[in-house]
């Protein structure tokens, strides 16, 4: 086989040398291995578990503190053409905690859903944000993040089939959702990215799908979707026991959009492949980034 250490080029100026990763450099580790054994010692609370951390948490924090390191393990690479080998430290593919093994696959979910799974159509993203109350349940209650995400889905569906000239009552939409646990400044922040066609499809001739564009997507479309989200959200929650009347008038009353926020700015041609792949893994980026102290 061909080395892969050393790809050769035309000049040598243009060869590319493979350089291991150095994870003990990078700031968040030296944060991580200085202070996560006070960490979990500070949040230990004896007997009350209710503040515990989780054993899966801290088996992701010690996996992550092996990552990249070949104390912990290796694989040799060997080129039976020139000779050369290197070693390739293990990975603790990890999610989350660990940025490289989680933009890794990043880059891995990007190129898989534009090569293989997203139609060359015209998409845009959705984000859905909601008020600091209800992100509380959300945080708690796993069963009120999935049940907000398919209010907000059937809100978006009747809206593009709405928009979608010559559409027929049963077509459909496609939809991949990302669902983010983290704000800017890595704050809990529990909101959506769904990546949606901009149309809908039926069924067509010889049994295969037709494609119907949606029309006029503009701001009095993305306002309506956010009051329906915001009666639709608050019955939803009423109706499952997260809300009481009191809470549920407090926050249908509110000025403005009451904390519920759509947004719809972006979008991307079915011609953009490239910029498909870029949103999507804008969509599924990790919450830390790797940089060396």
């Amino acid at each position: 086989m061909s080395c892969p250490a050393i790809e050769t080029g035309s000049h040598p100026s243009s060869a590319r040398v493979y350089r291991p990763r150095r994870p003990a450099k990078t700031l968040l580790h030296q944060i991580t291995r200085e202070n996560l054994e006070t960490y979990l010692a500070d949040s230990d609370p004896g007997e009350d578990f209710s503040s515990h951390v989780p054993l899966h948490v801290e088996a992701a924090f010690r996996e992550y503190l092996k990552c990249g390191l070949l104390c912990h393990g290796f694989a040799r690479a060997y080129c039976a053409g020139c000779g050369h080998d290197f070693l390739v430290a293990f990975s603790c593919k990890g999610r989350d905690i660990c940025p490289s093994c989680s933009t890794r696959r990043m880059v891995e979910t990007a190129a898989h859903m534009v090569d293989n799974v997203l139609p060359r159509v015209q998409f845009r993203q959705w984000v859905l944000s909601v008020p600091k109350r209800v992100r509380w349940h959300m945080n708690t209650k796993p069963e009120v993040v999935s049940g907000l995400l398919g209010v907000f889905l059937r809100a978006l569906e009747t809206t593009v089939r709405q928009c979608s000239p010559g559409a027929p009552a049963g077509s459909r939409f496609g939809a991949v959702v990302f669902v983010h646990r983290f704000g800017s400044y890595l704050n809990s922040h529990i909101h959506y990215h769904v990546l949606v066609t901009d149309g809908v499809f039926s069924a067509g001739k010889d049994g295969e799908a037709e494609f119907h564009p949606a029309l006029d997507l503009d701001d009095e479309v993305f306002l309506s979707v956010q009051q329906k989200m915001r009666k639709r959200g608050l019955r939803w929650l009423h109706r499952h026991g997260h809300l009481d009347d009191m809470a549920v008038h407090t926050m249908d009353s509110a000025d403005h959009a009451g904390g519920w926020s759509v947004n719809a700015s972006v979008t991307i041609p079915d011609w953009d492949r490239h910029g498909l792949e870029r949103l999507v893994r804008y969509c599924a980026r990790p919450p830390r980034s790797e940089l060396e102290s």
